[in-house]
C-alpha cells in the first residue's frame, strides 16, 4: 500500500511542478490550467501531464476507497477523473482548435470537476471543500487571468482547478501519512 501512496504522491508532485514551472516561466495567471497549453512548447507537456496523472488517480480512488465500503462513490470519482483526462487531451491548441474539440474539452472539464466534488461531498461527507471552492471563487473574481492573444478576464476556473487539486492533494497526503 505504501507503494500505491508513494506513486500517488509523485503524481501530485508532477502536476504541481508543471503548474509552478508555468507560473515561473511566463509570470501570468492563466484563465484555466488547460489554457497553459497555448503557450509555446506547452501543449504536449500538458497532455502528457494531465492524462498520466488523471489516469493514475482513476486507479487510486477505487483502490483506496473500496467499493464495499463506499458503494458506488469511487466509480463517481473515477468517471470524474476520466472526464478531466479527456478534457486535458482535447486542450486548447492555437490554430487547431475545432468547435468539436472545444465542446469535448468544456463538457469533460465541467462534468469531471462536478463528479469529483460530489465524491468528496456526498461519498465522504467532507463539507469543508465548499469553503475551499468558495475561497477559490473569490480569488478568481479578484485576480485577473490571461489567455495568449486575448485581453485579461477573471481566473475563476484556474483557482477552482487549484482548489480541486488541493482537495485531492490533501487526501493523497493524509492517506500517505496514514500508511506510514
Amino acid at each position: 500500500m505504501i507503494i500505491l501512496h508513494s506513486i500517488s504522491l509523485l503524481s501530485l508532485v508532477a502536476f504541481l511542478v508543471y503548474i509552478i514551472c508555468f507560473l515561473c516561466r511566463y509570470r501570468v495567471i492563466p484563465q484555466s490550467l488547460s489554457v497553459t497549453a497555448e503557450w509555446s512548447g506547452r501543449y504536449r507537456w500538458w497532455q502528457v501531464t494531465i492524462c498520466s496523472v488523471m489516469g493514475w488517480l482513476s486507479y487510486y480512488f477505487p483502490t483506496i476507497y473500496t467499493f464495499q465500503e463506499f458503494s458506488f462513490w469511487p466509480i463517481l470519482s473515477s468517471a470524474g477523473l476520466g472526464g478531466l483526462s479527456l478534457a486535458g487531451y482535447y486542450s486548447y491548441f492555437p490554430g487547431e482548435e475545432s468547435k468539436r474539440e472545444l465542446v469535448i474539452h468544456k463538457v469533460g472539464s465541467f462534468t469531471g470537476a462536478i463528479l469529483i466534488c460530489l465524491f468528496y461531498l456526498l461519498g465522504l461527507g467532507k463539507l469543508w471543500i465548499l469553503l475551499v471552492l468558495g475561497v477559490c471563487l473569490v480569488l478568481g473574481l479578484v485576480i485577473k487571468g490571461s489567455r495568449l492573444g486575448y485581453s485579461q478576464s477573471n481566473s475563476i476556473i484556474f483557482w477552482e482547478e487549484l482548489g480541486i487539486i488541493g482537495i485531492i492533494g490533501s487526501d493523497i497526503v493524509f492517506k500517505f501519512i496514514e500508511s506510514i
